[in-house]
């Protein structure tokens, strides 16, 4: 019996975010790699976008490309900004632990709690 891969856009999508997490060395570009918008088409063609606020410009994904060699797709990278969630987004480049990174984002902010009037 041989099973069939049935490599499909959404397979090849998770892939190349899951090789984007690889690259990744702190939260923010773990949260880059998590938010980025990534597409596949059938021409071979692939798009990642990622957020100059938490993924650097000038770092490339070496894992993402050999993910893209192997599926015979090309890499169209492009960058936006604004899209982070949290006012600071330079905090995350001081950790690689969430936990440690929230604790630093809720000090930045003052020590808010959560709304409970929701």
């Amino acid at each position: 019996m041989a099973l069939t891969m049935d490599m499909d856009a959404k397979k090849a999508e998770l892939l190349l975010r899951a090789a984007l997490l690889d690259d990744a060395t702190n939260v923010n570009e773990r949260l880059a790699a998590l938010s980025a918008e990534i597409s596949v088409d059938d021409d071979g063609d692939a798009w990642i976008t990622l957020d100059l606020d938490l993924w650097p410009e000038d770092k490339g994904s070496p894992e993402a490309e050999t993910i893209a060699k192997m599926l015979w797709l090309e890499i169209d990278w492009s960058s936006t900004t604004g899209t982070f969630p949290f006012a600071w987004p330079g905090v995350g480049e001081h950790t690689d632990k969430t936990a440690k990174y929230f604790e630093l984002v809720l000090d930045a902010y003052g020590g808010q709690k959560p709304d409970s009037s929701e």
